[in-house]
């Protein structure tokens, strides 16, 4: 008898727990209804053609017609791009319209291509108002970069693939990285390294690029950002049995943006010259032109020595 008392009981408190855990849910109603770029910043090549920049209307199925009015907006940029003399707006004019209340619609620039570097512009497009007041969403904005195609250093700017030979243990410890190499405000000389070795904590270090001589040059002890998870990590010319630590990292470049840089020794930083030689590479740069190839992140028989 017990038991059955017991049973009753376990079933009775299923049944209230079930009922008390009735679903609460998100209802959606016009109140919620939105305009908003999809994305907050898009850039634009020089001589890449006509580029689409999507807005969206996210509403209750049967919503009216909605007329959404953006803007240029240079205000505060260093660099503005002026319509007419740096890009041109393919649309008729700046309102967007959606017949149907919701989906999306498109603004389309086309950049002017011209033969002189004057580095890149920006301008910020701004959703200003909307026919049925709707709110706006997270991205108002989409500040527009438009990438000077005449740099001089242009045919090193891009994404990397970089095959990393091993000099501590060749074949066993090669690494694979991705780079990002991009222009320097200012500078015609210098672009911005960014590597990541997998672990996703590089930080970009400037290197000097001479046209005449065909060489990339790093200066010694540039940080280059937590490139294996333990830390700073510094570069320095080596082989992994010596070590430079005065001497200009040197390689070589080629027209086609193939970079290749040997002894390339790579150092923690928080672990000293001696404790923190992480490994020395003979690395060779091909550019990828899309999304570079994913960099190496198993490096545990390596890091098993720290």
């Amino acid at each position: 008898m017990k038991k059955i008392i017991n049973r009753i009981i376990f079933v009775l408190a299923a049944v209230t727990l079930l009922i008390s855990c009735e679903a609460d849910y998100v209802m959606f109603d016009s109140s919620k209804n939105f305009v908003a770029f999809p994305a907050k910043s898009t850039a634009i090549l020089e001589q890449g053609g006509q580029v689409p920049i999507p807005v969206y209307v996210v509403a209750l199925e049967g919503s009216p017609a909605v007329d959404v009015i953006f803007e240029f907006d240079i205000t505060g940029l260093d660099a503005p791009a002026v319509e007419g003399e740096d890009f041109i707006l393919v649309n008729s004019g700046k309102t967007l319209s959606f017949s149907t209340g919701t989906g999306y619609d498109t603004i389309w620039i086309e950049p002017i291509d011209n033969d002189e570097f004057t580095g890149n512009k920006m301008i910020n497009v701004v959703l200003v108002s909307n026919s049925q007041s709707y709110q706006f969403g997270a991205n108002v904005s989409n500040a527009v970069t438009i990438v000077d195609d005449e740099h001089p250093l242009k045919n090193w700017i891009g994404t990397y693939s970089v095959e990393a030979l091993s000099y501590g243990n060749p074949g066993g410890w090669d690494e694979a990285w991705a780079v990002q190499i991009s222009t320097v405000a200012g500078e015609l000389e210098k672009l911005q390294i960014l590597i990541d070795a997998g672990s996703g904590g590089g930080e970009g270090f400037l290197a000097d690029f001479d046209t005449e001589a065909m060489t990339i040059s790093i200066d010694p002890g540039t940080e280059a950002g937590d490139l294996y998870g333990y830390g700073s990590t510094t570069m320095y010319v080596g082989d992994y049995a010596t070590l430079d630590t005065e001497a200009t990292i040197v390689g070589s470049i080629a027209d086609d943006g193939t970079i290749k840089i040997d002894n390339l020794t790579m150092i923690l930083t928080d672990y000293g010259f001696v404790n923190g030689l992480w490994d020395a590479f003979n690395t060779t740069w091909t550019k990828t032109g899309k999304k570079s190839a994913p960099a190496t992140k198993d490096y545990s028989s390596k890091a098993a020595r720290f």
